[in-house]
């Protein structure tokens, strides 16, 4: 080798032994600054500056306090390079600047709303990316406004940790008793010189006699009776003398009424979400319109239910509902161009309220009670004793309504499998014999064991005998005590099949 070759190499072994110096000078550091918009960050290092240079002054810039003290400050939200170089070799410092929203002022705000809400707030990008748990649906909506009034984009990675699914089961429960007690007597008679006749209480027989319309006004009136003079419904007593032209028209009746109504619809919704059910039907409604026509409208009736559900967390729920129970009635029914337009009896009611999963809320509830008392008389005569009773109507009502509406919340999770049994699967077809001999209208349900994943897997598909599987509805029998021990013991065994038996 040459003295050249010589000088060459040992030259280019000096380079780089001073360049790998200086990349790994102690004083050299190469760092990430993350910065807010609006805020400062102070660089000092151990030697004096004497250049500065920022990558893009607007998105942050620097000021030289003193050789030995630099000030980065944010301007706008983004990503640059500042580098600072000092007298000698190896000294410099370099920092990739990350400048974004300023999040002290969010968190608390956060905080302030939320209390208990753990969230993490970071800057990418230019957008706040906001991630973490919260315990409740009502503080995904406060966070959701929030972010909303940022100037900033805004991520939103949250996840509500209490089951959102929430079933309502609403009980409406109603009993009605009736008692009517009443007494009248009505009568008519005629002859060939005159006529007379009792109405009290009204007149449900509907006696009318009088003069026919285009009657000449003379004497000899043609009276006559203008609608036929039939038994109506509440008359329970009637007689009459042709002889002497005489009808009597009794009205005594002691009526007891007792209904009881029971509706019990359930229902699912999501948090936040509203739900209906319907259980009915539709009635038509004629519409008298111009020129003689007639549109037809249909009104619900049934039972239905509206319900909202929003899920707070810790198990609570603020419920909104509304539950309805509307039966079609002949009390208050009008005739319209001859169509009969019945009347809705109506049970409904409506309200907030706050519950717990799994607790039951009494949310409305009435007791009416109604006394109605009439006494019709002739002025003197149906005072006197005994006698008077022809000559007035008396009725006494008393009516008792009970209600009560129930509702009962819980947070539900989906089934598993569908293997629960359904509404009318276990009806069978009555045979012959049970549906004219017996009057059945359905036959006994199949006794076949079910077919069950989780009986196979306890082993419970092996079991045999009467006693392997009992319907809900089969009645109970208990087991015949065992016999004392001693007995068993002295007896001998007798349930050992023989042989060719």
């Amino acid at each position: 080798m040459t003295l050249k070759s010589l000088l060459l190499t040992s030259l280019a072994l000096g380079l780089a032994a001073s360049l790998a110096a200086s990349q790994t000078d102690p004083n050299e550091r190469s760092e990430r600054v993350d910065l807010g918009v609006g805020l400062s960050y102070v660089v000092e290092p151990d030697w004096m500056v004497t250049e500065a240079v920022v990558s893009d002054d607007e998105i942050a810039d620097i000021e030289v306090v003193s050789p030995m003290r630099v000030i980065i400050r944010g301007r706008d939200t983004g990503v640059t390079d500042v580098n600072l170089w000092g007298e000698n070799k190896g000294e410099s410092w370099s920092a990739r600047v990350h400048v974004g929203m300023d999040l002290t002022e969010l968190r608390d705000a956060i905080k302030l709303a939320i209390p208990d809400a753990n969230l993490e707030l970071r800057n990418a990008n230019g957008a706040v990316i906001v991630s973490g748990l919260l315990r409740r649906a009502e503080d995904a909506d406060a966070l959701a406004r929030l972010l909303a009034a940022l100037d900033r984009p805004f991520v939103d990675m949250t996840r509500v940790a209490a089951p959102q699914q929430v079933q309502i089961r609403i009980r409406v429960a109603e009993a009605n008793r009736i008692a009517v007690r009443s007494l009248g007597l009505n009568t008519v008679h005629t002859n060939d010189d005159s006529f007379f006749g009792t109405t009290f209480g009204g007149n449900p027989n509907n006696i009318n006699i009088g003069v026919p319309g285009g009657s000449s006004a003379g004497p000899g009136l043609p009276f006559a009776f203008l609608s036929s003079a039939g038994v109506s419904d509440t008359t329970t007593l009637f007689a009459g003398f042709p002889g002497i032209d005489l009808e009597l028209f009794l009205d005594a009746l002691e009526d007891n009424q007792y209904i009881r109504t029971l509706a019990e619809p359930t229902l699912i919704a999501m948090s936040g979400e509203e739900a209906s059910f319907l259980a009915g039907g539709e009635f038509p409604i004629p519409v008298p319109q111009s020129f003689g026509t007639v549109t037809i409208e249909f009104r619900e009736f049934g039972v239905r239910l509206n319900f909202k559900p929003i899920v707070l967390g810790d198990d609570t729920i603020r419920l909104q509902v509304a539950p309805e129970v509307s039966d079609i009635s002949d009390l208050g029914a009008v005739v319209l161009d001859g169509y009969q337009i019945p009347s809705l009896l109506t049970r409904r009611a409506a309200t907030t309220m706050v519950m717990r999963s799994g607790q039951t809320f009494a949310m409305a509830g009435l007791i009416d009670r109604s006394i109605s008392a009439r006494n019709q008389s002739v002025p003197g005569l149906g005072t006197l004793p005994v006698l008077g009773t022809l000559f007035r109507s008396v009725r006494y009502e008393k009516g008792d309504t009970e209600l009560v509406i129930l509702a009962t919340v819980e947070l539900v999770d989906p089934l598993d499998s569908d293997d629960r049994p359904l509404p009318g699967e276990a009806d069978a077809t009555p045979s012959d014999w049970e549906l004219y001999v017996d009057g059945k209208l359905h036959g006994d349900p199949a006794r076949d064991r079910p077919d069950l994943p989780w009986a196979a897997e306890l082993g419970l598909d092996r079991l045999r005998g009467p006693g392997a599987w009992a319907r809900h509805d089969q009645e109970r029998r208990h087991a015949r005590p065992a016999p004392p021990r001693a007995a068993q013991a002295s007896e001998p065994a007798t349930d050992t099949e023989e042989p060719g038996r």
